[in-house]
């Protein structure tokens, strides 16, 4: 049986707290071995003082705390990012966060969360005179692709399997598993927000019953959990996928020069402007006019005498309108190339695949 309980305090956590001390206090006899501390991020963003410099662009220091921007959306407010993370996952803003932080401060994650996790579990474990004989779990918040809602994961982690493979075991059907792993440590953090919470000011929970994956060893933490690089394929959007493919990187000034997607719906002509900065930001020596038709359409003519600069652009342009959700016909005319613009058809998008191996339509990438 496992059991969850919460851990509330009413003490405000600064970087004057001695952290492992505050949490040794509350915890004293009540922590079990094999049990689970989960701490929420934001405390130890507090303890170690991770607060940005007054006034600090939020959209800058977003840029600033990324490895990588996978995509990126203009709102009403600004440009909000989704980008790998220097504390290790791809989340929405970087992780950056004002909710609870005070005075309107914004408080940034701790660089390496495994490390403040096994410092904290050794310093907690020192000053209850205990051996290393539970794990402590750093929570944070977070969507995820696909999903409505938010849900916390294992942002990092000391003394706790973070995985279960059940690969090659069979099923209750004797059939061998041949992809399920199951991520224990996020379930360890979602199941902890179930008796945590903002606005009830518990940012600590204490899981028992999960001793088969308790370790006296730090273990690999929660980094490895997340997915980048070459086995990651979602590692851009789907706009950015393909303006990355032209040269247009998200995250850049040549982004923000011909301008970022909007999470609201968007004209044609917008779309189909856009689509054409992008294939002209490599300096083709390339004339254009885009004009509207009738509402329905838009019209971009190109024009070079220089034939391969214009056929690049011409290639360049279709792309790019692929990755607006916009098509051309396009027609040579005496000095160079006219495109029609219009909509995607919404089947387009919908795929062809079979349902023979077992994919759900919905899980195209």
């Amino acid at each position: 049986m496992i059991t969850i309980r919460p851990i509330g305090f009413d003490s405000e956590i600064t970087s004057d707290t001695d952290l492992p001390a505050f949490l040794a206090g509350l915890l004293g006899p009540h922590l079990l071995p094999g049990d689970v501390l989960v701490v929420t991020s934001k405390i130890v963003s507090k303890w170690l003082g991770l607060y940005a410099e007054p006034g600090a662009d939020r959209a800058e220091l977003v840029l600033q705390q990324a490895y990588s921007v996978v995509a990126e959306r203009a709102t009403e407010t600004g440009v909000t990012r989704v980008v790998h993370a220097t504390a290790g996952p791809v989340m929405a803003g970087a992780g950056i966060d004002a909710s609870n932080a005070g005075d309107d401060r914004l408080l940034l994650l701790p660089p390496d969360p495994d490390q403040v996790a096994r410092d904290l579990r050794r310093d907690v474990a020192a000053l209850l005179h205990r051996p290393l004989d539970f794990a402590v779990v750093l929570s944070d918040t977070s969507g995820r692709a696909w999903r409505a809602g938010l849900t916390d994961f294992a942002l990092g982690a000391a003394g706790l399997l973070p995985v279960d493979d059940l690969r090659g075991l069979p099923d209750t059907a004797g059939r061998d598993l041949a992809v399920t792993i199951r991520n224990i440590a996020d379930e360890v953090a979602s199941a902890a927000d179930l008796v945590k919470g903002k606005i009830d000011r518990v940012p600590v929970a204490v899981l028992s019953g999960l001793a088969s994956y308790v370790s006296a060893h730090d273990g690999p933490g929660a980094g490895g959990l997340v997915r980048t690089g070459p086995t990651d394929w979602f590692g851009l959007g789907r706009a950015e996928a393909v303006r990355a493919a032209l040269g247009v990187l998200p995250g850049t000034a040549l982004a923000r020069k011909v301008g970022v997607e909007s999470t609201n719906p968007e004209p044609l002509r917008d779309r189909a402007l856009r689509a054409l900065r992008v294939a002209l930001a490599a300096d083709d020596a390339v004339e254009c006019d885009l004009t509207d038709q009738a509402g329905r359409a838009v019209v971009i003519e190109l024009r070079s005498s220089d034939p391969v600069a214009l056929g690049r652009v011409w290639s360049r342009v279709e792309v790019a309108l692929a990755g607006e959700r916009a098509t051309s016909v396009s027609a040579r005319c005496a000095d160079g190339v006219r495109m029609t613009v219009t909509e995607q058809r919404a089947d387009a998008w919908a795929g062809r695949a079979e349902p023979h191996d077992g994919a759900h339509p919905d899980d195209r990438p």
